[in-house]
């Protein structure tokens, strides 16, 4: 979905320190908190820039008390439990890929998207481009969370914090869709056989690996003691690792992981990249490895090219692979 034409679509919400967005039995009155203050902490610049919003039942009971609460602007209704919604406001029941495309289609540029359960499912198929989260001074204690559990982590990056007179603090991200090296403390390193850091390499490769081949290669780090290892840092959190074995002028590319939630967000090609330079630096000719089936387009957007026919490895296709330095 991320590559298929859509509107940007925005999050902006308002919860407590605590992270509710409504006491339990849905009642807003602790918002008045930051009421009185002469400010509409970007209310209304948001609404300028919309086209549209998507909104759930529960945030369409709240705006359905209001005569016209959004003026000028598409609201779409999701539920699967009403039967119809009121006028000027459309209901809908479906895939929300689907919906964000239809809706593209349509021209709708922007989309505001509203309700806890609605943001969770958004962001869970990684179709909200940012949020604006504006927290209010104070602890519920209880309530209804904003987000609910969606099983994958969803990074993101702050782009700017505000704080008003009221002790609300504001605070603006955009969901992270490629990592930037300088933007977001991303590097790499030579790491030393048998220290912490690859400890933890080891212990990511375990992780990919076992998702990926359903095996372990625990047992043949043992032989790894006199290659070159490389790991990934996103701040101090080790995310990538690559192993490169020498051969001559040549080195094999190996044991090559990334987290899970971390992939296709360039720190791949940064790693590749990292590998490339290093081989450059000490007059090696090329680096090749051996790629699964569904690894091969990420090699192939790196510009490595394939060599030779398909083979087992592990009991997998294997396809071998080379870049020339």
């Amino acid at each position: 979905m991320n590559k298929k034409k859509r509107p940007k679509i925005s999050v902006y919400i308002a919860l407590s320190i605590d992270g509710y967005i409504a006491r339990k039995d849905d009642s807003l009155d602790w918002l008045d908190r930051v009421g009185g203050f002469d400010e509409d902490y970007g209310f209304q610049k948001l609404l300028d820039s919309i086209d549209a919003l998507i909104i759930g039942r529960k945030t369409y009971a709240i705006a359905s008390t209001v005569p016209d609460p959004y003026p000028g602007k598409r609201v779409v209704v999701l539920s699967n439990s009403l039967d119809s919604v009121k006028a000027g406001m459309e209901l809908y029941r479906g895939d929300l890929e689907v919906l964000a495309e239809k809706l593209h289609r349509e021209g709708i540029k922007h989309i505001w998207i509203d309700g806890g359960s609605t943001i969770s499912q958004f962001l869970s198929l990684q179709l909200v481009d940012e949020m604006t989260l504006s927290i209010i001074p104070i602890v519920l204690g209880s309530g209804i969370p904003l987000f609910h559990a969606m099983g994958k982590e969803i990074p993101c990056r702050l782009l700017s914090s505000q704080s008003y007179r009221s002790g609300l603090v504001q605070q603006h991200y955009e969901i992270i869709k490629q990592f930037a090296e300088s933007q977001d403390n991303i590097h790499f390193k030579l790491v030393d056989y048998g220290s912490e850091e690859y400890k933890k390499s080891v212990a990511l490769r375990e992780e990919i690996v076992q998702k990926s081949l359903g095996l372990s290669f625990a047992s043949e780090e043992l032989k790894l003691k006199d290659y070159i290892h490389i790991a990934g840092f996103l701040g101090l959190d080790l995310c990538a690792t690559a192993v490169l074995v020498p051969e001559g002028d040549v080195l094999k590319m190996q044991r090559v992981a990334t987290k899970t939630h971390l992939q296709n967000k360039g720190i791949g090609s940064a790693l590749m990249v990292f590998c490339e330079e290093y081989a450059k630096k000490h007059e090696y000719t090329s680096i090749y490895c051996h790629a699964k089936g569904a690894a091969i387009p990420f090699y192939l957007k790196n510009k490595y090219i394939l060599e030779g026919e398909p083979f087992d490895e592990y009991g997998i296709s294997h396809h071998k692979m080379r870049k020339m330095i």
